[in-house]
């Protein structure tokens, strides 16, 4: 919601502040989920010409990472942002940026990453650089009270596949698994309270701090199948929320890892292994996943989103030629092929 910033409250705290430090400032709300290449084109075109210095980022990933984007492209009048996203060149400046994060969810307040969609191409490329990290980064969880019921799911399994990922990946180690295990706890303890009631602060405050470590956790660790696989889905039909697109993923993709990553995964999903009499149950990985998407209403497939067989050929081919997604591939704790893919995403449709 490009309205996130004052809905949220925050802007009647910014703009005051703005005005009495007599800082002159260019707001661009145009921002949707999901940001093209071509739309921060339109955000670094309008900030060259207002001559920005700084950026404050007032929302979700999708804003954080239009402004973490822009900062760098300031610096780069000859070059475009489709250019950076495919890795033809590489920063070594950014203008500063203070993130104002509105979800729990993103990370990318923590994090030197951004992603951005060639539209055109079907891409939606990820990107890495030490200097896409914010200078400042401001968590408030009174800032995400207005978050909707089914933002609130999305935003809060974003939050978790990173966990997961980071916890799994080639490159985790004890600081980035010991930050994604307590991160997985929260949210399992805390999403369902703020199904409950939205305007539970104090489950809101535990998410955020749950998703705040997980950025960070991947942040040092990495990202890998899942999201690999669902930066295709959203580039293909940019109205599916990036955590829904993980969600519809998440049974295949654990079930594809479990084999090298039994210990860390039992270790995470303890809490929602366990019924309520405290017996751990023997249901294998996808069935137990499967049943907590379901109560916390996420039960959704591919097909749902409007994805058929005949889309398989086309989401693979897109994994194995977005930018950076091999990055992620290599990051994977199995060997991924083709085949492996296009089974993961076979599976998914129903």
């Amino acid at each position: 919601d490009n309205m996130a910033y004052k809905v949220s409250g925050a802007w009647a705290e910014v703009e005051p502040f703005l005005q009495r430090q007599g800082l002159q400032y260019l707001l661009f709300d145009e921002v949707r989920a999901n940001p093209s290449t071509a739309l921060i084109d339109r955000c670094i075109d309008l900030s060259r010409k207002f001559g920005t210095q700084a950026f404050i980022a007032i929302g979700g990933g999708s804003v954080i990472d239009t402004a973490k984007i822009a900062a760098i492209m300031l610096g780069y009048p000859e070059a475009s942002c489709e250019q950076l996203m495919q890795y033809q060149f590489f920063p070594e400046q950014s203008a500063p940026v203070v993130a104002i994060n509105l979800t729990h969810g993103t990370g990318s307040e923590t994090n030197h990453f951004g992603v951005a969609g060639i539209d055109e191409k079907n891409y939606k490329p990820a990107i890495g650089f030490e200097e896409m990290y914010p200078l400042y980064s401001i968590d408030d969880p009174n800032l995400m009270a207005s978050l909707p019921l089914n933002q609130t799911r999305y935003v809060t399994l974003d939050a978790l596949t990173h966990a997961i990922e980071a916890a799994t990946a080639k490159g985790a180690g004890p600081f980035s698994k010991t930050l994604s295990i307590k991160s997985a706890d929260l949210i399992f303890r805390y999403f369902p309270r703020i199904l409950r009631d939205l305007n539970d602060r104090e489950a809101r405050y535990y998410l955020a701090f749950a998703s705040m470590l997980a950025g960070i956790s991947f942040d040092n660790g990495g990202l890998h199948l899942g999201h690999a696989l669902e930066h295709p889905i959203s580039a293909m039909k940019p109205g599916v929320p990036h955590g829904l697109g993980l969600a519809v993923l998440l049974p295949e993709v654990l079930d594809t890892i479990y084999p090298a990553a039994q210990e860390i995964l039992d270790e995470i999903l303890q809490p929602i292994r366990r019924t309520e009499a405290g017996i751990k149950t023997k249901a294998g990985i996808k069935e137990v996943i499967k049943q907590w998407l379901a109560e916390v209403g996420l039960a959704t497939t591919m097909g749902d989103l409007g994805f058929e067989q005949e889309d398989v050929a086309t989401l693979t081919d897109l994994v194995y030629t977005t930018p950076g997604i091999q990055y992620m591939l290599d990051s994977t704790p199995v060997a991924v092929s083709p085949e492996t893919v296009a089974r993961i995403f076979r599976n998914s449709l129903s």
